[in-house]
Parts: C-alpha cells; sequence; structure tokens
C-alpha cells in the first residue's frame, strides 16, 4: 500500500510541475511579440518549476516522474498479479504498472531543441548570457519548440490526470476490499 501511495504523490507532484511548464509556456507564446527575458523570469519565479534560473533551464526544463516499481515487479514477476481475483483490480493495477514505467519518457527531444539552440546562439554570439542570447535571438524557430514542447506536456499532463485519478480509486479499493 505504501508503494502505491507513495506513486500517487509522486504523480500529483509531477502534475504540479507540469501545470507549471504549460503555463509558463502558454505564457511566453501569447506574449511572443512583445517578451524578453526579465518577463520571463518574472513570471516563472511565479510559478517555479525548475531549481535554477537561467533561460536555458526555464524554456527547456521539463519535470520528472520518478515511479516506485519494486511492488508492482513483485507482483508481476511473482505471479502474483495472477491471483488477484478482482479482474478490474487487476487490469488498473497492470495498466498503472504500464503507464507508471513506460510512458512518461516523451518529449525530451522538445528540451534537447531548446537546449541545442540555446547552446547554437551562444557559440554564434560568442557569449555565456543567456538573457542576452534570448533578447537578441528569439526567433521563429525558438517559437515552433516551445510549442511542439507545450503540445507534448500537456499531452503528458492529460495523462498523468488520468493516471492519477485511476491510482486514487485503486488505493481506495484495496484499502476498503484487499488485494487478494
Amino acid at each position: 500500500m505504501y508503494e502505491l501511495e507513495q506513486n500517487y504523490f509522486s504523480l500529483l507532484t509531477t502534475r504540479a510541475e507540469l501545470k507549471s511548464v504549460v503555463d509558463v509556456t502558454d505564457s511566453i507564446l501569447s506574449n511572443w511579440s512583445y517578451l524578453n527575458s526579465e518577463k520571463i523570469k518574472n513570471y516563472y519565479f511565479q510559478n517555479q518549476y525548475a531549481l535554477r534560473d537561467d533561460m536555458k533551464t526555464i524554456l527547456a526544463s521539463r519535470p520528472y516522474f520518478n515511479s516506485k516499481q519494486m511492488y508492482f515487479n513483485s507482483l508481476i514477476n511473482s505471479g502474483l498479479i495472477l491471483k488477484i481475483e478482482n479482474e478490474e483490480l487487476r487490469n488498473d493495477l497492470e495498466e498503472i504498472y504500464d503507464v507508471l514505467t513506460f510512458k512518461y519518457d516523451y518529449g525530451s527531444a522538445n528540451s534537447e531543441k531548446i537546449t541545442a539552440w540555446f547552446n547554437s546562439k551562444m557559440i554564434q554570439n560568442k557569449t555565456m548570457n543567456q538573457e542576452k542570447v534570448f533578447n537578441e535571438n528569439y526567433d521563429f524557430e525558438l517559437y515552433k519548440y516551445l510549442s511542439d514542447r507545450r503540445r507534448t506536456e500537456v499531452g503528458r499532463l492529460y495523462g498523468i490526470e488520468n493516471t492519477t485519478e485511476k491510482l486514487k480509486k485503486v488505493i481506495e479499493k484495496v484499502k476498503r476490499e484487499g488485494l487478494f
């Protein structure tokens, strides 16, 4: 039960961080024509989701979900999952396991493109000042990368919200009825 609850709380944390990523990205995209690094940083600090304050991190960082898998691995590898008589509960646990272990890693390519954009502009402009690089070089290419990132993160957010709700119901059911 402990591991199920830990995954639930981790999903809640990741969901909050993803909402912040989407909110900040929405603000950037909707204010693109009159934007600068200071405005982005101010909005970012109000909706903080990363640990650093450089522009590359603000625009490219994405929250990761660290799932606790020992419980699920034990259920599956030992065959105990097959002893769960409630078929709906068993199917829900298998689906949650699949989602927690495989489905939240996509989208990192968008962050890598944003990071590469910054790195190339820093070299091109011969400066390490990321705010200056952003203010003087933000362009349609970066806009597209941020748009792609937003679309991917909204998809991740939707998946995490659904999994969070399903996991909450599974936890309640296991507490009420037991697992076996």
